[in-house]
């Protein structure tokens, strides 16, 4: 419209932002009309107010913007044919044999563990350029070289971890059977990290009570004896096991977009992992143990008083569901999970169907 009337002077009855803004530019794209803008609002009026409140509203959008664009981090673009000249170049073995340069075909891949897929990273890799195998693994949740396992923790998955006891279960598997196990910690990218957040975690993992609790010292206050026992710190836990398995390393992670990278880092110029092989490792006592698992029914199992990391395999090659485990007799559950384990789970199934019974 105003292209077309050319207006030389311009009175608005109610001030519109919108409409200010495009006067602007038909005023910039026409400086030698000489347009002139009037506004018919009265002083103090609420019209005035609302178009001042706008102006300040755009004002602060705009310094919200520049501190952001200040403190933003700048993306690198790479161009898609360059991706693919340098996923050519990995590709060929550095190894001259015969005086000829071997290609192989095989694209770069990653058995991740069937739990994982909870998660984005699997969808990260992917987008990557990585081949993403499932499988249900034993050991470790990322196989990423035959050499390199990866078991993946968040805060609060890693300190219920270390009360269970279960992340010393799983790095002990990994210095088994892998040369270089990895124990990747991811916190969240939102949020400043310290190692003294993760005390501030509440955690609803159950300790394992394997040993008696201790005692509290009974000397007096002026005797040098502590009057109350302190659990020990998460760093404590950390050096204490990397002290136990020195051939496990430690990787902190700020987002799983840094971790699809840190994997990308680790598998280059390494060998791809087998898959057959990554699914057989820990499950030499169960043949059936791998692919078919149900993971859900897996942790249920795990969360049972009695049963651990160790016996659950055993106890899924006794009973064909939860619901059988859950009919049995204490007879029948001792003789699979022992006396006292074989008792405490019998007890943690079938309790209070005997206060029902009174009452009914």
């Amino acid at each position: 419209m105003l292209d077309e009337i050319k207006p030389r002077f311009i009175v608005m009855f109610e001030p519109c932002m919108e409409f200010i803004r495009r006067v602007e530019v038909y005023k910039s794209s026409n400086p030698n009309m000489g347009v002139r803008v009037y506004h018919m609002v009265y002083t103090d009026s609420c019209e005035e107010h609302k178009y001042l409140a706008g102006i300040r509203r755009e004002k602060d959008s705009f310094e919200r913007l520049i501190k952001e664009r200040g403190s933003m981090l700048l993306p690198i673009l790479e161009d898609r044919r360059a991706t693919e000249n340098d996923a050519m170049i990995k590709t060929i073995s550095s190894r001259v044999a015969g005086g000829r340069r071997e290609i192989s075909k095989t694209p770069s891949q990653v058995i991740v563990d069937m739990r994982e897929f909870r998660s984005t990273l699997p969808s990260l890799l992917h987008a990557s350029n990585l081949l993403v195998i499932p499988a249900t693994l034993t050991v470790g949740d990322y196989i990423l070289t035959p050499e390199i396992c990866v078991e993946r923790k968040s805060l609060s998955d890693l300190v219920s971890s270390f009360n269970s006891g279960r992340l010393y279960t799983q790095c002990e598997l990994m210095s088994a059977h892998y040369k270089n196990p990895v124990l990747l910690i991811e916190f969240e990218e939102d949020k400043a990290f310290t190692l003294d957040m993760i005390s501030e975690i509440k955690t609803y993992g159950k300790p394992m009570n394997k040993y008696p609790p201790k005692k509290k010292p009974t000397g007096k206050p002026g005797a040098g004896e502590k009057q109350d026992y302190k659990p020990p710190s998460i760093q404590s836990k950390i050096v204490l096991l990397t002290l136990t398995f020195p051939r496990l390393r430690i990787i902190w992670s700020s987002s799983p977009y840094s971790t699809a990278e840190i994997f990308t880092d680790l598998k280059r110029d390494r060998p791809e992992p087998d898959p057959v092989k990554a699914i057989a490792i820990g499950a030499e006592e169960d043949p059936e143990a791998g692919a078919g698992v149900n993971a859900a029914a897996e942790e249920l199992l795990r969360s049972f008083p009695g049963i651990t990391g160790k016996n659950v395999k055993f106890v899924m090659s006794k009973i064909r569901n939860v619901r059988e485990l859950c009919e049995m007799s204490l007879t029948q559950v001792q003789a699979i999970l022992g006396v006292e384990p074989g008792k405490a789970c019998f007890e943690f199934l079938h309790r209070g169907e005997r206060s029902k019974r009174l009452g009914a």
